[in-house]
């Protein structure tokens, strides 16, 4: 049985999931870039040493660096696709509630429907902010009588 607030739409495009999924991204792709880099350094900065060494030390080095290409290029774009499935799903945790605490405020204000109370999942974490704003709501009602 699905629970009444069941999301089907991960990715919402709201404001608020497109920046932690660009905070993610960034926070994913700097330390790539910079371990590639430093890598990459180690590695060319070690063969430039050993130019003037005979050839079989470069015969040993260039299978090194075709197997570490291999597995960048096999395996960053699987990770990166996981990372960023995992971003989505977690941006969804967050903005999703917040998206849906948005449209039910401006439900209540545009169409003053004050009994109208906010209802959001258990475990979201935002539910004590759409919990203290049915109090308001429900003081104001009180005070309203």
């Amino acid at each position: 049985m699905r629970a009444k607030f069941f999301r089907t739409k991960y990715f919402t495009g709201s404001h608020i999931q497109i920046k932690y999924l660009l905070l993610l991204f960034v926070s994913m792709a700097v330390p790539l870039v910079l371990v590639g880099f430093c890598m990459y350094y180690l590695i060319f900065t070690l063969m430039a040493e050993q130019v003037g060494i005979p050839e079989y030390i470069a015969y040993n080095i260039f299978p090194v660096v075709n197997k570490i290409n291999a597995m960048l290029l096999i395996g960053v774009p699987p990770i990166a696709l996981l990372l960023l499935f995992w971003g989505v799903i977690l941006s969804h945790r967050f903005a999703g509630p917040l998206e849906r605490l948005e449209k039910e405020l401006n439900e209540i204000y545009e169409d003053k429907r004050h009994r109208h109370r906010i209802t959001l999942r258990k475990h979201d974490d935002v539910k004590p902010v759409a919990d203290c704003i049915n109090k308001l709501l429900d003081k104001i009602e009180g005070q309203c009588k």
